[in-house]
């Protein structure tokens, strides 16, 4: 049991800290896209292109360090900074871990990276989403299941209250009306 404060001290201000910074990529690290998961912490990316390449980019494997297991988790369309490691050439096997997630990117901290110009907009698969403000338009949504609704599903009306889940398992105030006072009141 000793040490036992330690580790939850470092715990709570490593959570604090990947809520709360707002990390910006340093030279050797580059944002990335978590395109899926394939367990034991990790993860296959996309990486952004700043418009000076445009080669065929496939999924790379990434892996989370040991610091955010059970701490941090990270699901697909999430957004990071990768530490890339040393460049390998094009005719190596490109099938091993080539980066490490060093920061996980919420939505404040990418609107910060957009606003101090850091952000991949050139890149068409980061343009879209990540903390961006959608348009109300009158056309129907579509949903990522496929299935487009109209407006009023997206509106909340308080007139149809009515139709709103009644818990069955709490009793219901018993209101009792009294009968007599309502008499009462027909004869005068």
């Amino acid at each position: 049991m000793a040490g036992l404060g330690r580790r939850t001290h470092y715990r709570k201000h490593l959570t604090d800290s990947v809520l709360n910074d707002l990390p910006e990529p340093k030279e050797d690290e580059r944002i990335a896209k978590v395109v899926s998961t394939r367990g034991l912490n990790q993860f296959d990316i996309l990486v952004a292109s700043y418009g000076d390449s445009e080669e065929d980019r496939k999924p790379q494997l990434a892996i989370l360090p040991t610091k955010f297991h059970k701490l941090v988790w990270v699901k697909r369309n999430d957004y990071v900074i990768v530490q890339t490691g040393d460049d390998v050439s094009k005719d190596d096997d490109e099938s091993g871990i080539r980066f490490m997630i060093s920061h996980i990117l919420y939505k404040d901290q990418v609107k910060h990276l957009r606003a101090k110009d850091l952000w991949p907009s050139t890149d068409p698969e980061f343009q879209h989403d990540a903390g961006g403000v959608e348009e109300e338009s009158d056309e129907p949504k579509e949903e990522e299941d496929g299935i487009v609704y109209g407006n009023e599903y997206y509106e909340s009306d308080d007139q149809n209250d009515d139709d709103l889940f009644v818990n069955t398992n709490r009793l219901a105030r018993l209101e009792i009306q009294d009968s007599s006072d309502s008499e009462s009141s027909e004869e005068d």
